[in-house]
């Protein structure tokens, strides 16, 4: 099987347990071969680093919203800001 299998595999449909399951197939697989390891460590290496980009900007958005609420009462982000 592939690396992808792993991800894409699921025994219910929809089920959230599931997916967690397959993300943490992809890295428990070791490859055998050489290009095989390299490409899988490159490919771990930024799922993981995109994963911490995402949750990092995500815990931001949510700290500045906490903290200083005024700074969103302006904002104007989004495709509805550029449609006039």
């Amino acid at each position: 099987m592939t690396t992808m299998n792993y991800i894409l595999q699921s025994k219910k449909k929809n089920s959230f347990i599931q997916l967690l399951e397959g993300i943490f197939n992809f890295y428990r697989f070791e490859s055998k071969t050489l290009s095989g390891k390299l490409m899988e460590v490159s490919l771990k290496t930024l799922s993981t680093f995109l994963f911490v980009l995402a949750a990092s900007g995500i815990l931001k958005l949510v700290f500045e919203l906490i903290t200083n609420p005024s700074l969103f009462s302006t904002a104007s982000f989004g495709v509805f800001d550029h449609l006039y």
